[in-house]
């Protein structure tokens, strides 16, 4: 449940949002993301992140004042408050 509805998430979008609400609050690099969802850090997974997390915030809704997963160019991810 999320936000008072239920959500249906992939295996894969499971295991991101789990990965990002353990390290909730920090920006986590997209390296990191990949090494912990393949277990290794490939070129050949060039965009796939990015398409999980696309897909997140449509299942998880977003919009002003919505947004739940943030993007700090050239950094990461966050989810939650941006860090100060």
């Amino acid at each position: 449940m999320f936000r008072g509805r239920s959500v249906r998430l992939s295996a894969m979008e499971y295991r991101l949002l789990e990965y990002l609400a353990m390290r909730a609050g920090e920006v986590v690099s997209k390296a990191d993301i990949t090494e912990h969802l393949y277990n290794s850090y490939s070129e050949n997974f060039s965009n796939v992140v990015e398409v999980y997390i696309s897909s997140l915030r449509k299942k998880l809704g977003s919009g002003p004042n919505r947004e739940v997963i943030h993007t700090l160019r050239n950094q990461g991810y966050v989810l939650g408050e941006l860090p100060a």
